[in-house]
């Protein structure tokens, strides 16, 4: 009777903890199924959206770990570091649908605000869609650490244009053209290109602002060329103007007009001069 009583005392603590062990089994499913799939590094060419206003990142507090280890130390005073940051859709956010997740060095470290989110997400899908990954400069800031009187918290602050504040392509190409024929030489007039650049979304806009650039330089080489004193010198100038001209990436159909310009410029180099009077 007493070996009934034990086994069947047995059998109901080993119900009992089947019971509980199944329970706890199916709330760790539940919880591994509801956890948010973080987003990964992204992949695909980096463009820098421009520069121009402070956006603020939120949710740090809870990435405090992964911005310690960017940053490497604490100090006693706050910090401010360059770097650079990546805009990624989240596309399994349970609590925001537009959520977009602000990445640095593969590390998650906060989102965009929902108001921002809903700005910059149809830009960072179109961005996405063509294989870019969107970048933008950003600043880590505090994690000061004063020993016993306390420590302050990592943040991040992003340096980049709103979109609904960010100027029509076409203001970006004519500052751009003012900027090429104010800016001295070559390398001056590469700045200006490539700061307008990367403004501009469209390759239309990119091809229309190369070749209003390559004008520039053709007329810049031209004037050269007219300050030089021998015909030889004149013609390498030229010659070197017009293989770079037919080198860069603006299809030669829509250069046709700079090209002639170069080519009646070499033709008037060799045509016979006339003999001066008295000669």
């Amino acid at each position: 009777m007493e070996l009934l009583c034990f086994l069947g005392s047995s059998a109901v603590v080993c119900g009992v903890s089947v019971y509980l062990l199944g329970k706890w089994l199916n709330r760790r499913r539940a919880a591994a199924a509801s956890a948010p799939v973080l987003p990964t590094a992204p992949q695909g060419k980096l463009t820098s959206l421009p520069r121009g206003a402070v956006v603020e990142v939120v949710g740090e507090s809870n990435y405090q770990d992964a911005l310690e280890a960017l940053a490497e130390e604490r100090t006693r005073l706050s910090q401010r570091i360059a770097t650079t940051a990546h805009l990624v859709r989240e596309r399994t956010n349970r609590f925001d649908a537009n959520a977009v997740a602000v990445l640095i060095e593969g590390r998650l470290v906060g989102y965009l605000s929902r108001a921002d989110a809903v700005s910059f997400r149809p830009l960072i899908e179109t961005m996405e869609d063509q294989g870019e990954v969107a970048a933008c400069a950003a600043t880590i800031v505090g994690g000061w650490s004063r020993g016993e009187r306390g420590s302050g918290k990592f943040g991040v602050k992003l340096d980049v244009v709103h979109p609904d504040k960010a100027p029509a392509e076409a203001t970006i190409i004519s500052h751009a053209v003012t900027g090429l024929w104010e800016a001295k030489g070559p390398a001056g007039r590469r700045k200006v290109v490539q700061r307008a650049l990367e403004s501009l979304r469209t390759e239309e806009a990119k091809t229309q602002l190369l070749n209003e650039a390559s004008s520039v330089e053709v007329v810049s080489a031209l004037e050269q060329a007219a300050g030089l004193k021998t015909p030889a010198a004149k013609r390498r100038r030229i010659q070197s103007a017009l293989d770079a001209l037919r080198a860069d990436e603006v299809p030669d159909e829509l250069q046709r007009q700079q090209v002639e310009w170069l080519e009646a410029a070499l033709r008037d180099l060799d045509a016979p001069r006339e003999a001066e009077p008295g000669a």
